[in-house]
């Protein structure tokens, strides 16, 4: 694989916060530990977090199924999330307006739908994907930059071959990462985004966002979404509502320029159109120049 230069001079050792040489991986640091990044199941890696339930099986269902169901199924159940999510972005890509190509970073870019988006809005621009999963990360690759349709058997779930179209972005570079640990340099990004993530860290959002801030230019937009669903009763207590969530984005030093709750979306989850429904925080913030 090879990397654009723009791409490679915003990446950052997570280890040292070195800048990184080379185009193509392995990638060295230029610290003096010289740590080194290289390709693992097809994609640069700069962390390994736990998988959870996001691989394999899951990932195929989740692909299909949810981000890009309403394309195969014609049943739109999330599309509210995803529309109010590519309106904020164009939003706050106008409101940015860099001098130079805009960069976007996804934190937990899944499948891709929000990459793919987000390299349309921005053609001349560069969209940088992280995620832990590999799995969720080769069906990202093919539905975002590849152009032919992906098929994918869903039998189980009481359907054949479901088709997904790919996107054919050239403009969107999917890598492993931690989005707690973001291998990227301080104010590189102009619109950072993090979609339905930090419910499902087990120490709940206070580093994911923390690190959202670090990379953000100053003027810097930042798109978030999230059903506030954690995983773990300490977390649920401190980060169980959308008060709480706001009051730590702005202790943080975000200025909060939109936000509303109770945004509704539903996850498909068979053939009959069955489905589960999440409520929803949607927040556009921006960093303070």
């Amino acid at each position: 694989m090879r990397l654009a230069p723009e791409v490679v001079r915003l990446l950052r050792c997570p280890h040292c916060r070195s800048s990184l040489s080379g185009n193509r991986p392995p990638l060295v640091c230029t610290g003096d530990a010289g740590h080194r990044f290289s390709v693992r199941r097809g994609f640069l890696t700069f962390g390994e977090p736990p998988l959870g339930k996001y691989g394999g099986e899951y990932a195929a269902r989740y692909a299909a199924l949810w981000a890009f169901g309403y394309q195969t199924l014609h049943l739109g159940l999330d599309e509210p999330l995803y529309r109010t999510v590519s309106s904020l972005a164009a939003e706050a890509l106008v409101a940015r307006a860099p001098a130079g190509p805009s960069i976007i970073v996804d934190c937990g870019c899944g499948v891709g739908r929000v990459a793919a988006d987000c390299g349309r809005l921005a053609p001349e621009g560069f969209v940088l994907g992280f995620d832990g999963s590999p799995r969720m990360l080769e069906l990202a690759e093919r539905i975002v930059c590849g152009r032919e349709r992906i098929d994918l058997d869903l039998a189980a779930h009481g359907f054949g071959t479901l088709s997904i179209p790919g996107r054919g972005c050239h403009n969107v570079a999917l890598l492993r990462g931690d989005v707690e640990d973001l291998p990227l340099a301080d104010c590189c990004a102009d619109l950072a985004l993090s979609i339905n993530v930090i419910d499902r860290l087990p120490r709940g959002p206070e580093r994911a966002l923390r690190e959202c801030l670090r990379i953000l230019r100053p003027g810097g937009r930042f798109v978030f979404t999230d059903p506030l669903d954690f995983t773990s009763a300490a977390v649920w207590g401190k980060y169980g509502t959308q008060e709480a969530v706001r009051t730590l984005s702005k202790k943080m030093g975000f200025e909060i320029e939109t936000w509303f709750d109770r945004l509704s979306y539903r996850e498909i989850l068979d053939a009959r159109g069955s489905f589960e429904e999440f409520t929803t925080l949607v927040m556009l913030a921006r960093k303070p120049s």
